[in-house]
Order: structure tokens, then C-alpha cells, then sequence
């Protein structure tokens, strides 16, 4: 066979033969090639070597969700009497796995808000052996301080985690502020087309053995049509960002103007609070940006079903432009006063800026805005 495929196929098996004994056993014992795809699949490993590459990481692991990727990497790195910091703003389920189930293993979860550095650190310096960062933070945009925080958690030998979903690899370079392990939902920009649910860890060789070994016993391996999906989606990533992050200052910008509107959250924006870091820290603020209704729940309900060209729907990070209030569904568990605590209110509206015309989407949000 003369030509090759451009587009690397689909390994769609679960296991391998081999011709002989000795072959099978150098696999089981070195990983030299492939078993059974819960350990590794040729076209998971494809599309883990590819996002590495573009994060600077020696290797990348793929998930079947961001969840799974997350649970792997934390249950790797902890042990009975571990002592976890992390920042408020995180993710539900992180959330919840820190300090719901952990907890019943003896690991001390302790959380501060993003935006507090300095007791961060302080906290840091009673003893730490993981820190957990999520940056920017759902649904307001909170950006952390990443480095003087890695360099503090290094400083008392603590492995440094970060959820870096929101600003992709495009936007954010987490090797270069001291993170030791990278946690993306794919099911987001990476995927960046809302047809798979996929998660990675990137990390460096110290790192790799141990995950790779929980993700073989927890089983939360990805499957192979959406490491295909996958790799799709990473090669048109920066072109997609690229957009996104120019179509969400714009809009973000029309909203800041908008009578009906009271606050936009958005880290390009000079008036966000953690603006200086964002200058700092990103290259790019993101397709990501929330903002309030001057009313209440039922006026901005009458926002969200005014609108026609942005789908109501949760998620984010795709080809198409999604909005939702998070009171009605990301944040729904929360009770009234832990939602106050995190700035959720019921006429906060998060948008997910897709790839559509800019100036369509910033008519539709208008039209949207007089039916209130």
C-alpha cells in the first residue's frame, strides 16, 4: 500500500491478538504496545500525543468524561491523611468529590476564594499536599493567580493541579506558571462540537505512571469514536478560539452598554475585577461571559425564551453559541444561601459564544433584551 490516511482511523477493538507469548508478556510488563483498550487504544493515544504536543506536557491521558479525568487525577495523588486546598470556585462535582466522598477517606478539603492570594497562601504554608485550581472560574469568570500560588504549594512539596477548561490550551499556558497537572473536560473546546463527552490529563513523566494506573483500575478510560472526535476538534481548535475570544469581547462590550443589563462579567473587560491577571496570565479572555438582567427570575426566564438564534441549553464550548441560567440547572442543588455565597442570582445569565456571525448573535441577544 502505496498512500496512507490522511485521517487516522478508528481502532474500534477491545482487545489484541498476538503471535506469541513472550509478545503478550513484554506488553503486560513494559506497555510496549496494546492488551485491551481499557489500558490503552491506538486512537486514544493518537489524540493523547497530539494535545501534549500543543500543551508542552510529556504526556496527556484520555477519559471518557472531564469528571473522570478529574477523579483519576486527585485519587492518584492523595493518600489517607492528605490535606487538599482549593480554591471555592470550582466545578459542582469537583466540588462534591472533595467534599462529600474524599472526606469519608480522612483527606482534609479546605476551600478559599479565588481571588484571595494572600490566604491562599497562608493556608499553603500550614501544610498542603495537593493544590486544586479551576481558572477561569463558571460561571463569573474569576481568574487566579496561578503562579505565586504554585510556587508557594511547590515550596511545601505539594503536587499543583488545574482544571484549565475554560481558557484551553489556546488562551492559558499552565507549564509556564508552575502547574504540575492539566485537567480539560473535552467535552467542551476541545471537542468543541457538542457530540462527544471526553476528558484529558496532561502532566510530565513523574506524574504519569501512577494516573495511568488509577485509570486502568477505575476504568475510566475514552473510547475510541471519541478520541476520533477528538482529535477532530483539536485541529480546528485555534481557529475556533481565535473567533470566540474576539466575538465574546464584542459582545461583552455590547453588553456593558445595554440599559437592561446591570453587571458583565468577563476578564477582558477593564472593569472585571481580576482584569490585571487575565492581562498577565492569558493570551486570550475566552468564549465564556455571564451577565445579570436588570430584573428578577421571571424577566430573565422572558430573556432566555426570547431568544432564537442561541440555544438554551447547558454546556459550552462548542461550534454553536448556548445560554442557560445557572440558577435553573448548573447551580440548581445549591441551596438559596450557599448560591448567594457564590454570587448566583437568579438574573445571572451564562453565555457560551459559539462561531456564528458575531453581529447575529449581538442582534439576537437585542431583540431579546426588549421582550423584557
Amino acid at each position: 500500500m502505496k498512500g496512507k490516511p490522511v485521517i487516522a482511523p478508528v481502532h474500534l477493538t477491545a482487545t489484541y491478538k498476538f503471535d506469541n507469548t513472550d509478545d503478550l508478556i513484554d506488553v503486560v510488563q513494559n506497555r510496549s504496545g496494546y492488551i485491551y483498550s481499557r489500558w490503552d487504544n491506538p486512537s486514544v493515544v493518537e489524540v493523547e500525543k497530539t494535545l501534549a504536543a500543543m500543551e508542552g506536557y510529556d504526556r496527556a491521558l484520555g477519559f471518557g468524561s472531564g469528571m473522570a479525568a478529574i477523579t483519576t487525577a486527585i485519587m492518584a495523588n492523595l493518600k489517607s491523611d492528605s490535606r487538599v486546598i482549593s480554591t471555592r470556585e470550582i466545578y459542582g462535582g469537583t466540588f462534591e468529590l472533595l467534599n462529600d466522598v474524599l472526606a469519608k477517606f480522612n483527606v482534609d478539603p479546605v476551600f478559599i476564594n479565588c481571588w484571595k492570594t494572600r490566604q491562599i497562601i497562608d493556608e499553603i504554608q500550614q501544610g498542603i499536599s495537593v493544590l486544586y485550581l479551576e481558572t477561569p472560574t463558571n460561571p463569573l469568570l474569576r481568574v487566579a493567580d496561578i503562579k505565586p500560588l504554585a510556587e508557594a504549594a511547590h515550596d511545601q512539596g505539594a503536587v499543583v493541579m488545574l482544571d484549565a477548561t475554560f481558557a484551553s490550551p489556546i488562551n492559558q499556558r499552565p507549564l509556564d506558571l508552575g502547574v504540575d497537572i492539566v485537567i480539560h473536560s473535552a467535552t467542551k473546546y476541545l471537542g468543541g462540537h457538542h457530540d462527544i463527552t471526553a476528558g484529558f490529563v496532561c502532566c510530565n513523566n513523574a506524574y504519569v505512571d501512577q494516573i495511568w494506573t488509577y485509570r486502568k483500575i477505575l476504568g475510566g478510560v475514552m473510547d475510541p469514536m471519541s478520541a476520533f472526535l477528538a482529535q477532530r476538534g483539536i485541529q480546528t481548535l485555534e481557529l475556533r478560539i481565535r473567533r470566540q475570544n474576539k466575538s465574546a469581547m464584542k459582545i461583552a462590550a455590547f453588553l456593558d452598554e445595554h440599559q437592561k443589563i446591570k453587571t458583565v462579567y468577563y476578564p477582558g473587560l477593564p472593569s472585571h475585577p481580576d482584569h490585571e491577571i487575565a492581562i498577565r496570565q492569558m493570551s486570550g479572555f475566552g468564549g465564556m461571559l455571564s451577565f445579570e438582567i436588570n430584573g428578577d427570575f421571571d424577566k430573565t426566564k422572558q430573556f432566555m425564551d426570547g431568544l432564537k438564534v442561541i440555544k438554551l441549553a447547558t454546556s459550552l464550548g462548542g461550534v454553536s453559541s448556548l445560554a442557560n441560567q445557572p440558577i435553573t440547572n448548573t447551580h440548581a442543588a445549591l441551596s438559596p444561601e450557599n448560591r448567594a455565597k457564590a454570587g448566583i442570582s437568579e438574573s445571572l445569565v451564562r453565555l457560551s459564544v459559539g462561531i456564528e456571525n458575531v453581529d447575529l448573535l449581538i442582534q439576537d441577544l437585542g431583540q431579546a433584551l426588549e421582550t423584557v
